[in-house]
């Protein structure tokens, strides 16, 4: 496994990523934090593994691709938002879900590399 902290910060998102749609599981009405179905499990699965396989492999610039895959999702979600045609088949929950880990991954992916000494001064 890595030593670099922007590696191992992409392997987590990615892995929170695939592991989101966990929330799709839920049985109640009443208990769901977020909402996660069909296209939208698709994109978290997908996405995450693209981030999973860039901190993996330690390529930044794949890292960022699933960030600004997940920037544009969320935008896609946005616009659609309470209307009939859906492609994600969220709500405003997937949106801020979607949002965070594009958020996340954009900034991991701009950080790319840095030497040990750096990340010790930071």
């Amino acid at each position: 496994m890595t030593e670099n902290p922007v590696d191992r910060a992409a392997l987590l998102l990615g892995a929170l990523a695939v592991l989101s749609p966990v929330f799709a599981l839920s049985t109640s009405s009443n208990n769901n934090f977020v909402t996660v179905r069909n296209g939208g499990l698709i994109v978290l699965v997908v996405l995450g593994l693209v981030a999973l396989a860039g901190g993996w492999l330690s390529r930044p610039p794949v890292v960022l691709a699933a960030g600004v895959g997940f920037g544009l999702a969320a935008l896609l979600q946005l616009v659609q938002l309470g209307r009939s045609t859906n492609w994600l088949d969220g709500s405003g929950s997937t949106f801020a879900l979607l949002l965070a880990l594009a958020i996340g991954l954009v900034t991991v992916g701009l950080l790319g590399h840095r030497t040990r000494a750096e990340h010790q001064m930071l």
